[in-house]
């Protein structure tokens, strides 16, 4: 699974449901990803450059975070584990989504072809290696999951499930994602393998882009939290106030030295003194912000 976008988690995929391959798509909705792209939609064509960019930078951080799952992964065939039918194969599928694979990471997909095509309206890549690194690293930053597949079918291209699925992001600011989709699973019928994974999320990009934003908690419990919750109510003295600490701890140690070098050097302030000075006040004023929100001035 793509889901963050997870993280977008990881990498969305959609299509508009087509739960048998005999049913055409409409061809106004572009298939596979987060969410349903409209054509002539002017929000969700920025928010699918959003998400694109979401995507992308959920795949490098879960390189960073995570433990580089593909690099010590055999292919199926390397293992000696073949799917010989279409009947292995669907029951291959079958068994995967039985260990939550495109959450977990933990599915062997020997249906898979290794050049497996993994695509949605956003970003589209070969690779299993690469869909399970995605899978394995950013899949770790995911808590509270929870995932029911509600159906799965096959069809004349393969195999086309749906699904529902929640969890709780392991961010600072603990956002919930929550979506309902499905999956489209291609397989060729020379070799019985999948060729193709496309997978779709029920879900304006839109309103994926606000889950991301807003903690799951309704009574933030961390600085993070009230910072992403003053944001999305657009409260700019409470994203002052959350950000006023993290700002000072950056900006004074800076700003005073630089002030301590000068008085030594006899020399004129700098650009980054001013930068710096311009973010200590900035903090100050967050800090009184705060203050007297806390005794009821403000």
């Amino acid at each position: 699974m793509s889901a963050l976008v997870v993280l977008a988690t990881k990498a969305p995929i959609a299509t508009r449901r087509c739960r048998a391959s005999r049913v055409a798509p409409n061809p106004r909705r572009v298939g596979a990803g987060v969410g349903v792209v409209r054509a002539g939609n002017e929000e969700n064509e920025e928010a699918s450059v959003g998400l694109k960019a979401v995507w992308y930078g959920a795949e490098a951080l879960g390189k960073v975070v995570g433990k580089d799952a593909g690099d010590d992964d055999e292919t199926a065939e390397a293992k000696g584990v073949v799917v010989v039918d279409r009947a292995s194969a669907i029951a291959s599928i079958r068994e995967d989504y039985s260990q939550e694979y495109f959450v977990t990471g933990k599915g062997a997909m020997r249906a898979y072809a290794t050049e497996c095509e993994f695509s949605d309206p956003f970003v589209s890549f070969k690779g299993l290696k690469r869909f399970k690194q995605n899978v394995g690293n950013l899949g770790g930053m995911m808590r509270d999951v929870d995932l029911k597949i509600t159906s799965f079918e096959e069809t004349e291209e393969g195999v086309a499930t749906e699904w529902r699925f929640s969890c709780i992001l392991d961010l600072p600011w603990r956002p919930a994602l929550a979506a309902s989709g499905g999956t489209r699973h291609v397989i060729d019928e020379e070799t019985n393998s999948v060729v193709k994974h496309i997978e779709r999320w029920d879900v304006e990009p839109v309103k994926v882009l606000k889950q991301l934003l807003k903690p799951a908690s309704k009574i933030p419990e961390s600085q993070a939290e009230v910072f992403m919750t003053s944001l999305g109510a657009g409260d700019f003295v409470g994203v002052l106030g959350a950000a006023a600490p993290a700002l000072l701890k950056v900006s004074a140690p800076v700003w005073l030295t630089s002030v301590a070098l000068r008085g030594v050097t006899h020399t004129e302030a700098t650009g980054i003194e001013g930068f710096f000075g311009w973010l200590l006040a900035l903090s100050l004023a967050g800090q009184v912000a705060k203050f007297l929100r806390g005794v009821g001035i403000s």
